[in-house]
Parts: structure tokens; sequence; C-alpha cells
């Protein structure tokens, strides 16, 4: 929800500047992936309030508006969650109740008032979040999940301030790392792509949140010096 707590579809203008620039991010993302799979994609950020939750919320909104295919939203923020906030849904069941072993899959994923989206939030609160980043369980959490979508984009923690991020990105098909324009310096920029380098997950590119309200626009990851391992 915004500020005046409307739900992000209720204010979703698919003509306004913001929906255009999400759909281009999301025909350079094909266009940078080329044969290679983009889902499940997972957007993160060096450090808090870059706008990454938002970034993911309305591009998994542009997508299913394009009847691509079935899109799945998944807040694996299991310490600052928002997705839920932003659909205006319950938080609660939904990733840490079957990363515990709680719920079954098939019960948790959330209904929009779009056909084509779903969302599953973040669940219950835990106490220790990333001892729940077991890399077997959540291989597996990601490839049943592809199973059941096409298209499934993640929003995940900030790089800098916990370790669940690095561990999840060594399971996806691709990265886009969002960055806050005039306000991240380029030093945290640089640690946060450093971050990922070392674990050699497939960064696709960096997405320029433009604070003012036009957003996003989308850089190659070599417009911050990152360089991919082969």
């Amino acid at each position: 929800m915004n500020g005046n707590g409307v739900p992000i579809l209720d204010r979703y203008d698919p003509e306004a500047p913001s929906a255009i620039e999400f759909r281009r991010l999301y025909s350079r993302l094909k266009y940078k992936m080329g044969e290679k799979p983009v889902f499940p994609l997972m957007m993160t950020s060096s450090k808090h309030e870059e706008g990454k939750t938002t970034t993911a919320a309305f591009l998994g909104l542009t997508i299913a508006r394009s009847d691509e295919g079935r899109v799945l939203l998944v807040d694996m923020d299991l310490h600052r969650p928002r997705l839920h906030r932003l659909y205006g849904l319950p938080m609660q069941g939904g990733v840490s109740e079957f990363l515990q072993g709680a719920e079954p899959l098939d019960r948790l994923p959330k209904s929009t008032a779009l056909p084509n989206l779903d969302i599953l939030t973040s669940g219950r609160m835990v106490r220790s979040p990333s001892a729940l980043f077991d890399p077997p369980l959540l291989r597996g959490f990601l490839e049943e999940l592809s199973r059941r979508y096409p298209i499934v984009i993640l929003d995940s923690p900030p790089l800098l301030p916990v370790s669940d991020t690095m561990v999840l990105s060594t399971l996806v098909a691709s990265v886009l790392l969002v960055v806050m324009a005039g306000k991240t310096p380029r030093e945290v920029v640089a640690r946060g792509t450093e971050i990922l380098r070392d674990v050699n997950a497939p960064l696709a590119g960096v997405v320029i949140n433009n604070s003012r309200g036009v957003l996003p626009y989308y850089y190659n990851y070599k417009y911050y010096g990152y360089r991919r391992k082969e």
C-alpha cells in the first residue's frame, strides 16, 4: 500500500511513465539473458530503503498484465517483510511456515484481483530468519515453485545487513540489483556487487530507482564495475 493505505493494484496505471519503464525493464532483461532462463528472478539491493520491494511488486504486476503466464511474487525478506502491505494481504501463512515444515506449499500462495498474479508472503516473523536459509531446502523450494509458476520473482533482503541473500543468489536464474539514485554511495553499491561476484551470482543488471517517481532505469552490471566469473 502507499501512504494512504491504497493497495498497489488499485493505483496501478498502465499508461503512467512508471508502468512504461517497467515494461522496458522486462524487455531489456529478456534481451540481456538471451537464451538463458530469467526465472526465478531475485530482486535485491545493497542496503535498506532503495526500493527493491516496490520494484519487485511493480515488475510482477507488469508481467502478469502482459499475459505471459502465471506470476508468483515471493517475499523472501523474512527480516523486514513488506510485500504483503503493498498488496493488502495478511503476512501470516507464507515462506516461514513452509521452511519450518508447518504448512504445505500448495496452501500458501495468495490470490489477487489479477488472475495471473499470486503472492507468497513472508509468513510469521521468526526469531532467527537466517537459520531457515538452508541451501538444499531452498533449492527444493524454488524448484517446486518453478514447477507451479513459469514466472517467479523473489524480493530478498538487502545484501550488506544479512547473509540470506548471498545464499539465495546462488540458487536463482538471474539477479537484479536496485540502487536508489542520488542516495546510495558508489562504494556501497560496489560492496554489494562484490558479494554477488564472490559467489558467482547471475547478476543480470542494475536498476536505478529514480526517487522523483519515474522508475526504473536499467544499466548493464558492468556500469558498476561488476565482472562475473566464468
